[in-house]
């Protein structure tokens, strides 16, 4: 496909990118600048489409990509919109309260190298590229030992006690097994 055949199928088929991304986001500035963003991945891996045919199909990926990375980089401390600032931060629930602690009391029987990867990930939010530069680590090692380490903490729990969920996946209630952590 020629530089000029490129240009102007991506003219054609931006105004209908920036509509997918807008459906995406909560206005229109933040679609503008995640269009804006995607057309710039575009044009400069544009030596990566294979097939001229599948152009359309190419620039929904970066698109998605573009929006993951988005909603990616947002931080847990950003205000809250409106209609949740009324909810409560902190649980005085019972369940969780011993849930929460039994977690923190697993984790620490964790083997260090699952233990800081699983606790950088969960307890400070931090994300699994900044959890392998601080650890010295490769992104597929983090994602392992990160997995890993959250497979490790959930046979603790399930072996000490049996859980009861709600339809949604909460924890409602739960009934110790032996004596343990719980």
């Amino acid at each position: 496909m020629s530089a000029a055949d490129f240009d102007a199928a991506v003219a054609e088929v931006s105004a209908k990118l920036r509509a997918f991304i807008r459906r995406r986001v909560r206005d229109d500035a933040t679609a503008d600048d995640l269009t804006q963003e995607t057309l710039l991945k575009v044009y400069r891996s544009r030596a990566t489409l294979r097939d001229g045919e599948r152009l359309e199909a190419w620039l929904y990926r970066i698109a998605r990509r573009t929006l993951a990375d988005h909603y990616r980089r947002q931080r847990p401390g950003e205000d809250l919109p409106a209609d949740l600032i009324g909810e409560p931060t902190t649980s005085s629930d019972p369940v969780t309260m011993v849930m929460m602690g039994s977690v923190r009391y697993f984790l620490e029987e964790l083997p260090e190298r699952y233990r800081e990867p699983v606790r950088l990930a969960e307890h400070e939010g931090l994300p699994l590229a900044k959890i392998a530069l601080r650890l010295g680590l490769s992104l597929t090692a983090t994602k392992s030992r990160v997995r890993r380490g959250r497979q490790m903490l959930k046979d603790k729990l399930q072996a000490c006690c049996r859980f009861e969920f709600d339809r949604y996946g909460k924890v409602i209630d739960y009934e110790r097994r032996h004596k343990c952590a719980c």
